[in-house]
C-alpha cells in the first residue's frame, strides 16, 4: 500500500511535469500568438485586440469561478485543458484558408484559456498540500514552469525554422492534451471537496469587496496587468518595426522566449526559493516592479531594441519566478470556499481589468499624441510599478494579519475541554489583580480606620515590634492570625517577602504584598534579584509585582529575564505577559526580548528537557492554570519562548500555533509553522525549529488533510467532539 508521503511525492512529481507543459504551451503559444497577428494586423490594432480579448476572458472567469465552486480545480481543469486542444486543432484546420481569422480566433483563446488554466492549475496545487509544505513545493513547480518556459520559446522557434507556423498549432494542441493527463494524475485535494454540504458558497465578488485582504490581492494584480501591459506595448511596437516577415517575427519571439525562459528558470532555481526563506514574500514580490523601474530609467537614457528587451525581459522573467510564487502563497491563509470563489476573479479578472486599463491608456495616448514616442509608456509604466509598490507593503502586513486570524478561528477549539480551558485562562489573567485588590481595599479601610485611630507613637511602635515577632515567628498559626488582624503595613514588606516561600501563607501574603508594592518597588525587585531569597519565594514575586505597570516594576521584572534561576526566569516572563494582557499599551523592547529567547534556546538538550519550576502546589491560585498545555511535548522551556514571544508579537497566535504545532492535523500543523516562519525573526526560528518535532523535507510531504482554514475550523471542532 503507498503511504501518504509517497503520494504526496507522486502528487508532487506530476505537479512539476504539469507546470512543465503548461508554461511551454504558454510560451510557444503567445509567440505564435504575436507572430500570427503582428504578420495579419497593424501594431495599432493591438490594443483594441487586447481590449476585445480581455471582455471575452472576463466572460471566462464568470463561468470557470462558478464550476471551480461547484466542481472542485481537480475536476474542472484537465477537461478545461482538453477543450482548449481541440479548439486549436480546430485553428491548424481552418490556418490554410484563413489565417486572418485564426490570428482573431488563437488571440481570443490565449486570452480565455490562458491564464484561467494557469490559475487553476495552481488551485490544485494550493488544495493538495498544506500550507507550509505548499511554500516549499511551490517554489520547485514555478522552477518547473520557468523550464517549461524555456522549452516553450525553443518550439516556438525550432517549428517555424524547420516547418511552419501551422505547424506549431499542432505541437500547441498536443501540449495540452498531455497537460490534462499530468493535471488528473496531481489526485484530488487534502481536504473534503466542494461538494460537502458544509462550505457556504457565497459570491466571490461579495466576498471580495468584503475582504480588504482580497481587494489589496485584486488591486495588486490590475497593477501589474497595467504594468505588463505597458511594457509590452513598447516591446512589440519596437519588434514590429524592425521585423516585417512572419516566419521572422516567430523566430524572434521563440528566441526572446526562449532566452527569458532560461533567464527566469535560472533565478528561480537558484535565487527562488531562498528569496522567499530569507526575506519573505513582501520582498519577493517587490522585486519585479523595483526591476521594472531600474530598467525603464535605463530606457529613458536611450531607447534602443535591447533596451527594450531587457525592459519587458524583466518584467517577465521575474513575474513569472518571484512574483508568482510568492504571490501564490498569500492564498494560503484563506478558507477554501473564499478560495474557490475569488481565485480566479483575483488572478484572471483582476489581470484582464489591468489589460483593458492599459490597454485604454494606450489608446487614450495614441489619439492625444498619434506619433507618441515610446518613452512615454515607458515612464507611465514607472508610475505604475510605483504604485505597485506601495499596495505591496500593505499587503504583507495584511498576509500575516490573516495568518494569525486563521490560527486564532481554527485552532482554539481543538476539542470541547481546551476552548473552556483558553477562556479560563484569559479571565483569570485578566481579573485576578482586579478581585484581590477589591479585597485588599476592603480589608485596607478597617486597617486604616484602626490607624487614625492610634494616638499613641509608643503603641504603633509595640504594634509594629509584635507584628515583626508574628511573621517571622515560624508558627503559621500566629502569621495567618497577624495577617488577618490587619497588623500588617508597608514597613513590614521585607518580613513579609520570605513567606512567599510558605505553601501555607503564600497566598495570603502575596494579596497583602500587592497592595504595598507601588511604594517599595525597590525593596521587592531586590528580594526578586536576590539568590539567597528563598528560590519558591522569587518565583512568587513576579506575581506580586504585577498589578504596578511603573516603568520600575517592568524594568525589574525584564531584568529577571536573565536571572540565572529559570524559575524565576520563567515566572518574570508570564507576569509580563499578564501585564500586557491587561495593557495593550505596554511595549517591551524586541532587542532584550529576542537575546532573551536566543539564550534560553542555545541551552544543551539535556537541560532544555529538564528544565521546570516549583512544583504545582508551590505556585499561587491564581497560577494554577499557567502550566504547559496538556501534551507531553510541550515543556516549560518550550512554553517559556513563546511566553518570551508573544511580549512582542501576538499573544493569542503564538499561543494557538503552540497547540496546532502539535496537532495530529497535519494541515493545521502546517498552518503553524508558515505562520511562526513569517513573524519570527532568522536566528530564533532557527533555534526554536528542532523542538518543534521533526520538520523535514520528506515530512512536510507527506502531510495530512488540506490545511485550509476553514477545514481546519470545522475538522478541529469535530475531532473535539469525537474524542
Amino acid at each position: 500500500m503507498i503511504s501518504e508521503a509517497g503520494r504526496t511525492s507522486t502528487a508532487t512529481v506530476f505537479a512539476l511535469v504539469s507546470a512543465t507543459l503548461m508554461i511551454a504551451h504558454q510560451v510557444g503559444g503567445k509567440a505564435t500568438r504575436d507572430a500570427i497577428f503582428l504578420s495579419q494586423y497593424d501594431i495599432t490594432e493591438l490594443p483594441k485586440m487586447v481590449i476585445v480579448a480581455a471582455l471575452m476572458s472576463l466572460l471566462g472567469v464568470v463561468l470557470i469561478s462558478r464550476l471551480l465552486t461547484s466542481f472542485g480545480p481537480h475536476r474542472v481543469i484537465p477537461t478545461a485543458f482538453w477543450v482548449s486542444a481541440g479548439l486549436l486543432l480546430w485553428n491548424w484546420s481552418v490556418y490554410a484558408t484563413r489565417p486572418e481569422l485564426v490570428a482573431i480566433t488563437l488571440y481570443l483563446q490565449m486570452a480565455v484559456f490562458g491564464a484561467v488554466l494557469i490559475s487553476g492549475f495552481w488551485s490544485v496545487v494550493n488544495e493538495r498540500f498544506d500550507p507550509h509544505t505548499a511554500k516549499q513545493t511551490i517554489a520547485k513547480v514555478a522552477a518547473a514552469a520557468t523550464l517549461g518556459g524555456v522549452i516553450g520559446g525553443l518550439l516556438a522557434d525550432r517549428v517555424a525554422a524547420l516547418l511552419d507556423v501551422r505547424a506549431m498549432l499542432l505541437v500547441l494542441a498536443g501540449l495540452h492534451l498531455a497537460c490534462g493527463v499530468s493535471v488528473t494524475a496531481i489526485g484530488r485535494p487534502r481536504g473534503p471537496s466542494s461538494s460537502d454540504h458544509d462550505i457556504e458558497v457565497s459570491s466571490g465578488v461579495q466576498v471580495l469587496l468584503g475582504s480588504r485582504y482580497l481587494r489589496l490581492m485584486g488591486l495588486l494584480m490590475v497593477l501589474v496587468a497595467v504594468l505588463a501591459a505597458l511594457v509590452d506595448f513598447a516591446f512589440k511596437s519596437e519588434a514590429a518595426r524592425q521585423f516585417t516577415d512572419e516566419d521572422a517575427l516567430v523566430g524572434f519571439f521563440g528566441r526572446f522566449y526562449a532566452a527569458i525562459g532560461v533567464a527566469t528558470f535560472l533565478v528561480q532555481s537558484a535565487l527562488g526559493p531562498r528569496i522567499l526563506q530569507r526575506f519573505g514574500i513582501g520582498v519577493t514580490l517587490a522585486v519585479m516592479p523595483a526591476v521594472v523601474l531600474m530598467a525603464g530609467f535605463i530606457n529613458a537614457l536611450t531607447l534602443r531594441l535591447w533596451t527594450l528587451v531587457l525592459l519587458r525581459g524583466g518584467q517577465i522573467v521575474f513575474s513569472n519566478s518571484f512574483f508568482r510564487s510568492a504571490f501564490e502563497l498569500l492564498y494560503t491563509p484563506l478558507p477554501l470556499s473564499k478560495k474557490r470563489s475569488t481565485k480566479s476573479i483575483i488572478d484572471v479578472a483582476s489581470d484582464r481589468l489591468g489589460d483593458v486599463a492599459g490597454s485604454g491608456l494606450i489608446l487614450l495616448l495614441l489619439a492625444v499624441v498619434p506619433n507618441m514616442r515610446t518613452t512615454v509608456v515607458i515612464f507611465c509604466a514607472g508610475g505604475v510599478a510605483v504604485l505597485a509598490l506601495l499596495v505591496i507593503s500593505q499587503l504583507y502586513g495584511a498576509y500575516v494579519q490573516q495568518l494569525a486570524d486563521n490560527l486564532r478561528d481554527g485552532a482554539i477549539t481543538i476539542s470541547d475541554d481546551e476552548v473552556l480551558d483558553a477562556t479560563t485562562r484569559q479571565t483569570l489573567a485578566e481579573s485576578s489583580a482586579a478581585s484581590d485588590r477589591e479585597i485588599i481595599m476592603s480589608r485596607i479601610d478597617g486597617f486604616r480606620a484602626r490607624q487614625d485611630a492610634e494616638d499613641d507613637d509608643d503603641a504603633g511602635h509595640i504594634r509594629y515590634g509584635r507584628a515583626i515577632a508574628e511573621l517571622t515567628s515560624g508558627d503559621t498559626e500566629r502569621v495567618v492570625a497577624c495577617l488577618e488582624a490587619g497588623q500588617v503595613d508597608g514597613r513590614l514588606v521585607p518580613f513579609l517577602l520570605p513567606l512567599l516561600a510558605d505553601e501555607k501563607v503564600a497566598d495570603q501574603v502575596r494579596t497583602e504584598l500587592r497592595w504595598y508594592v507601588p511604594r517599595n518597588i525597590g525593596a521587592v525587585t531586590d528580594a526578586l534579584l536576590d539568590p539567597d531569597v528563598p528560590l519558591a519565594a522569587r518565583q512568587r514575586i513576579p506575581s506580586v509585582l504585577e498589578v504596578s505597570h511603573n516603568p520600575r516594576v517592568v524594568r525589574g521584572l525584564m531584568d529577571g529575564l536573565d536571572d540565572d534561576d529559570f524559575a524565576v526566569r520563567y515566572s518574570c516572563a508570564r507576569a509580563l505577559s499578564r501585564m500586557h494582557e491587561r495593557d495593550a499599551d505596554l511595549t517591551f523592547s524586541d532587542e532584550h526580548v529576542f537575546a532573551a529567547c536566543a539564550r534560553e534556546l542555545s541551552v544543551e538538550s539535556g537541560e532544555w528537557n529538564t528544565r521546570t519550576i516549583q512544583s504545582e502546589t508551590s505556585k499561587p491560585s491564581d497560577e494554577d492554570d499557567l502550566g504547559p498545555l496538556d501534551d507531553p511535548q510541550i515543556n516549560y522551556a518550550l512554553e517559556h519562548i513563546f511566553t518570551l514571544l508573544s511580549l512582542v508579537l501576538d499573544r493569542d497566535a503564538l499561543q494557538l500555533s503552540l497547540r496546532a504545532v502539535f496537532s495530529s492535523d497535519r494541515g493545521l500543523r502546517g498552518t503553524a509553522l508558515e505562520y511562526l516562519e513569517n513573524v519570527l525573526p532568522d536566528e530564533i526560528r532557527g533555534l526554536l525549529w528542532p523542538h518543534l518535532g521533526q520538520i523535514s523535507e520528506g515530512e512536510r510531504r507527506g502531510r495530512g488533510r488540506q490545511a485550509l482554514i476553514e477545514e481546519l475550523r470545522r475538522g478541529t471542532r469535530r475531532n473535539g467532539k469525537s474524542s
